[in-house]
Formats: structure tokens, C-alpha cells, sequence
């Protein structure tokens, strides 16, 4: 999660709002002329949070130009992509003349479904794992270091929704054994 000081955020919906004031609570905002940074009653969405760089929050707020401003959805990565976005993900991806299909995040041998997603008549009833796929941006599979290396990146930047797994205790462990093999 950004600093939130001097940001502007559009927040669209009640669980937005609450997500982005639990990081607030953490780097220790409040409302303006509050002691907390609870979600108002009185709140209503779409609003627009102001982080001040004072700790203040301040809601139905102007966007500030010497402000950055971000979607809350984006911050929390859960921003849907447009049709564009997917369809232009797809046809990169789906551009694998350079590559093995064992390597391909779209081969039945990478797929929760077992099933080539390469081919728009496998879609149907698989179209949450394609979503995932072409949300990662990634067209080849990760190799286990570049997995490691996800994973713990991921946990870094923010340890509280990382779960530790099998995959972040397997990423740890590969982690140690490449740092033993540089002494």
C-alpha cells in the first residue's frame, strides 16, 4: 500500500471505504476534528478521501491538484479491467510463436482446469481461471526462482493479506538455499 499522505481517493463502495481506512487507521490518520478513522454513518458513495499530510481525512472532499489521486480499487487491486484491457491481454498472450506450450500460462499443463484456455471454445465455464490469467499479465509460466521471488515480494509489500502457505514457506526455502549457494 502507497503513503496515503497528501492522496486523494475515490472510494465506489462501502467495503472500498472501509479496506482503505484500515490502512489509514495503520500509517495513523483520523478524521478531521475526530480521534479515529472509523467509516461515518453519515457517509454516502461514490466519495472522494482526502489524506492530509497532517493524518487528517477529510470525505466528500475536492480533488487537490497538488494531490495525487488514485482509485481505491486500484490501490486494493481489485480493479476490474475493461474489455479492451482483456482483449488486448489476451492477444499478446496469445501471441506464443516464441515459446514452448509447457511454458505457456494458457496450457492444459499450467491450468487449474486441465484444459488448453489457448482456445476460445474451452472458455465456457473456465472464465474466472481466464481472468486470472490475463489479470497476472504474465504469458509463460513462472520459473520456481521467479515464483520465490513473487511471493516474497508479495508478502513484503504487504504482509497483512499474505497468507503464509506451502507456497511462501516453499519460497522462503528456496530463498535460503540460493543465498547458502553464494557464500
Amino acid at each position: 500500500m502507497i503513503d496515503l499522505r497528501n492522496t486523494c481517493i475515490l472510494v465506489k463502495t462501502k467495503e472500498e471505504n472501509e479496506m482503505i481506512l484500515k490502512e489509514a487507521e495503520k500509517q495513523g490518520f483520523h478524521w478531521y476534528y475526530e480521534d479515529h478513522c472509523k467509516p461515518l454513518q453519515e457517509q454516502h458513495f461514490p466519495d472522494i478521501l482526502k489524506f492530509c499530510e497532517d493524518k487528517d481525512i477529510i470525505h466528500r472532499a475536492f480533488i487537490n491538484s497538488n494531490y495525487a489521486f488514485h482509485e481505491a480499487s486500484e490501490l486494493l487491486g481489485i480493479k476490474e479491467m475493461t474489455v479492451r484491457e482483456f482483449a488486448e491481454r489476451i492477444a499478446d498472450a496469445g501471441n506464443c510463436y516464441e515459446r514452448e506450450c509447457s511454458e505457456c500460462v494458457f496450457s492444459k499443463v499450467n491450468t487449474k482446469c486441465s484444459i488448453n484456455l489457448c482456445n476460445i471454445y474451452n472458455w465456457k465455464g473456465n472464465i474466472d481461471e481466464l481472468f486470472e490469467i490475463v489479470k497476472s499479465g504474465k504469458a509463460t509460466v513462472l520459473t520456481p526462482e521467479e515464483k520465490a521471488v513473487e511471493d516474497i515480494e508479495k508478502f513484503i509489500e504487504n504482509p497483512d493479506r499474505a497468507a503464509l502457505n506451502d507456497e511462501f514457506v516453499d519460497a522462503l526455502k528456496l530463498a535460503i538455499e540460493k543465498l547458502k549457494e553464494v557464500k
